[in-house]
């Protein structure tokens, strides 16, 4: 389920006389970005991914409204995989691609927010092999957030959204002064969560992984047998 930053507006409008609804959500899904981003509140297992034979580039599928912030971890058939940059890759296994590296992979690189490689180059298909646990945030043009983060996190949430508009110069409702303690209040409230998030994390790391659902989600790109 997903709460709409609306709800947070009956907190907020007092503060700010003549401070329009749009600007407010826009300022709590900015306060809402930067907590996901910065403590790593919202954690979440994507779909499994189904592994495809010489195949390396994969597929993030955030849910609908969010974007992947960072992969936290990923397992391929029961065992983590090493999370390297690219450059390191190519330290590691020179030229890779070229050569059609394949076999079991042991090491992950996230290229970007909605793609990642397996290396080495997986060298069967398999269903539902690969798991990713990755921080998430909700995306620019977002109108809501998971209702786990909405309600563990609204007085931060909304602390976060004041630090942002008091601070506006030049407004009927601007107050530097009052908008810098609430900055304070957002930076501790950030920090408590940040520490909490740590915790998920370690939980979620030893959850069994028995019965997940196939669904493929690959790129068709890599090496291939005979280029």
């Amino acid at each position: 389920m997903a709460i709409s930053y609306e709800t947070l507006l009956p907190d907020i409008l007092p503060m700010v006389g003549g401070c329009s609804d749009h600007l407010i959500e826009t300022n709590i899904r900015s306060a809402v970005i930067e907590l996901c981003q910065k403590a790593s509140v919202y954690q979440r297992e994507l779909d499994a991914v189904t592994t495809v034979g010489n195949a390396y580039e994969y597929d993030l599928e955030a849910p609908s409204g969010t974007a992947v912030h960072k992969i936290l971890w990923v397992t391929h058939s029961g065992q983590s995989l090493e999370p390297v940059t690219s450059s390191l890759l190519e330290q590691k296994l020179p030229k890779w691609r070229d050569t059609g590296y394949t076999g079991t992979p042991k090491y992950y690189v996230q290229q970007t927010s909605s793609i990642f490689w397996l290396v080495p180059i997986p060298s069967s298909t398999q269903a539902a092999s690969t798991i990713v646990q990755a921080v998430l945030k909700p995306t620019h043009n977002s109108v809501s957030c998971d209702d786990d983060i909405m309600n563990d996190y609204r007085d931060t949430i909304v602390n976060g959204a004041l630090f942002r508009l008091l601070r506006m110069p030049n407004k009927d409702w601007s107050d530097i002064n009052a908008g810098m303690q609430y900055g304070a209040l957002f930076s501790s409230g950030m920090e408590d969560a940040r520490i909490r998030a740590k915790r998920i994390d370690g939980v979620a790391r030893k959850v069994n992984y028995g019965g997940i659902t196939t669904r493929t989600r690959y790129r068709n790109r890599g090496w291939r047998a005979g280029h």
